[in-house]
């Protein structure tokens, strides 16, 4: 099954993508997506009409429609998902309103706060159920600084969780 995975961040430094990535490590084989990748502006009605959709903008919605498996860690800004995850989202929506139909989901998020961004889970779980995702297994990772260190999870149980989880997501798909 074609498995991508990505942070809903544009960060460099991402702490959402350190950490989809070692659920990679623990699923299996994925594509990480880069929202660094692709050169896709802000969505706005106006573009859309001018220019229609970007090439850049068919590539991102064609990776994720050729997806059945996609591993997403939600990035948390003010207590909810980012602005250019929204934006990458609203693009492919005008082209294909359901465009996650069909596609099995892990949903996660950290943060450096005792929350680990669920909120921003939250908030993303329902957009990506709107588009037709289904989230089959949801994990959020709270105090990131204390908690992921070289790459991996150092906090036993946080840890046993996660793989848990991905076992299960596993059996489900």
């Amino acid at each position: 099954m074609n498995t991508i995975a990505f942070a809903g961040s544009n960060s460099k430094t991402s702490i959402n993508k350190q950490l989809v990535t070692y659920a990679v490590h623990l699923y299996g084989e994925a594509y990480i997506l880069d929202f660094n990748d692709y050169s896709i502006p802000t969505y706005d009605i106006d573009i859309e009409k001018e220019d229609g959709f970007s090439d850049e903008v068919i590539r991102f919605y064609q990776t994720i429609k050729d997806a059945q498996i996609v591993l997403i860690s939600f990035s948390e800004h003010n207590a909810c998902f980012t602005a250019v995850f929204k934006s990458y989202m609203d693009w492919c929506s005008r082209i294909e309103y359901q465009f996650f139909k069909d596609k099995k989901i892990f949903a996660m998020s950290t943060s450096p706060g005792g929350y680990g961004g669920r909120n921003s889970l939250e908030a993303g779980i329902k957009l990506i159920t709107k588009f037709g995702g289904e989230v089959l297994e949801e994990f959020a990772l709270p105090k990131f600084n204390e908690n992921f260190i070289d790459g991996k999870i150092t906090n036993i149980e946080l840890d046993h969780e996660l793989k848990s989880k991905i076992q299960s997501f596993k059996n489900k798909v």
